[in-house]
C-alpha cells in the first residue's frame, strides 16, 4: 500500500495524518508478506486503534467548527470503523494463529481506508479548502 498524489485531500494536516497511516498500514503489509506478522501484529494495531481514533476525532473537530453538512453520516464511518477494529483486536487475542488473521485484517483495513479517503474524506477536503484561508 503506496500513498499516492490522488489519495491527497487536499488539507495538509489530513494529509500528513494519512501518509503516516499507510506508512503503517504499509509495515503490517511487509510483515505480512515475510510471515513476521505474528511479531507485529499487535503492535499495528493498538497503533492503529490509538492513530484512528486520534485522527478522526482532529476530522470531526474540523467538521464541526467549519458546520460540515455530512458531519453524521462521516462520524457514523468512523464509529463503524472504530468498532470493527476494535472486534478485530478481541479476536487477535483469542486466536492462536496470527498470520491468516494479519491479512485478514490488512486487507480490511486497506480496502476501508482507501474506499473513505477516496469517497469521503475527499469530499471533507473540499469542503474544507473552500472554508479555510490556508486549506
Amino acid at each position: 500500500m503506496q500513498w499516492t498524489p490522488d489519495l491527497s485531500v487536499g488539507v495538509e494536516d489530513i494529509d500528513v495524518q494519512h501518509r503516516e497511516l499507510f506508512r503503517r498500514i504499509t509495515e503490517l503489509v511487509e510483515a505480512v508478506k515475510k510471515k513476521q506478522c505474528k511479531f507485529l501484529i499487535g503492535g499495528v494495531m493498538a497503533f492503529l486503534h490509538e492513530y484512528v481514533v486520534e485522527h478522526f476525532g482532529a476530522e470531526e473537530t474540523l467538521m464541526v467548527k467549519y458546520d460540515y453538512p455530512d458531519y453524521k453520516a462521516h462520524r457514523a464511518q468512523h464509529v463503524s470503523f472504530i468498532a470493527r477494529l476494535g472486534g478485530m483486536e478481541e479476536e487477535l487475542k483469542n486466536e492462536t494463529s496470527s498470520y491468516t488473521r494479519s491479512v485478514y485484517v490488512n486487507q480490511m483495513v486497506v480496502d476501508w481506508i482507501l474506499e473513505h479517503i477516496k469517497n469521503v474524506d475527499t469530499r471533507l477536503g473540499a469542503f474544507l479548502k473552500a472554508r479555510t484561508p490556508a486549506g
